[in-house]
């Protein structure tokens, strides 16, 4: 029997729609990448326009820079370096932070940043700081790994800042003259001292920032 002008239509929506659903999930599943990456060049011609047309905003202009540097459009970067002059009068800058280790209020063995992670940090742009400003209480294995830290820190000439290490080493030093010291501490404040010894202008830099 012939089929009906009905079952056609129906045969043939049913056929198209799976294909399209289908390559549709296959193109997003293939490089999900890709797909993100189209959405950011986007955003990025929507902001280079703002900035071609004069926007002050700097803000624009330093996420601009920052994406050209990501993407390594070097000759985007330094055009957009010279039209900031322009407009700004001054260069355009982009400060990147320091890579910060903050210490816990109990610090153990697995809290103490490992050497290779510091020596890369204090290699960036930024530099690298690890602050003890909120350490209360240290364990056994906490005051062995900063003590070896400390140690492989006395052959760098690429140091970490060190904030609040001042009050902090006072504070192990109060406790061992109060008689609550530990092999470990002593061990710490001795390994301390060896590097405050290698490294004086550092520490002078400490007591400054701390003034």
């Amino acid at each position: 029997m012939a089929a009906t002008l009905g079952e056609i239509e129906l045969s043939d929506l049913d056929f198209t729609d799976t294909v399209v659903m289908r390559g549709s999930e296959t193109n997003e599943a293939a490089d999900p990448t890709d797909r993100v990456l189209k959405q950011l060049d986007t955003i990025v011609d929507s902001i280079a326009l703002k900035v071609e047309f004069g926007a002050t905003d700097p803000r624009l202009w330093r996420i601009l820079a920052g994406v050209y540097l990501a993407l390594e459009r070097i000759t985007d970067f330094s055009d957009l370096v010279r039209k900031h002059l322009a407009v700004f009068g001054y260069p355009l800058q982009l400060d990147q932070p320091a890579v910060s280790f903050v210490l816990p209020v109990k610090v153990n063995f697995d809290d103490i940043p490992k050497l290779d992670m510091v020596r890369s940090a204090c290699a960036s742009p930024g530099g690298a700081v690890i602050d003890f400003s909120a350490v209360r209480r240290l364990s056994s294995g906490g005051l062995i790994a900063l003590s070896e830290l400390l140690c492989a820190l006395i052959q760098m000439s690429d140091l970490p800042q060190m904030r609040g290490v001042d009050s902090f080493i006072n504070s192990i030093e109060g406790a061992i003259k109060m008689g609550q010291g530990t092999k470990e501490m002593q061990d710490l404040i001795t390994t301390y001292r060896r590097y405050a010894a290698a490294h004086p202008r550092s520490a002078e830099e400490r007591n400054i920032a701390a003034a």
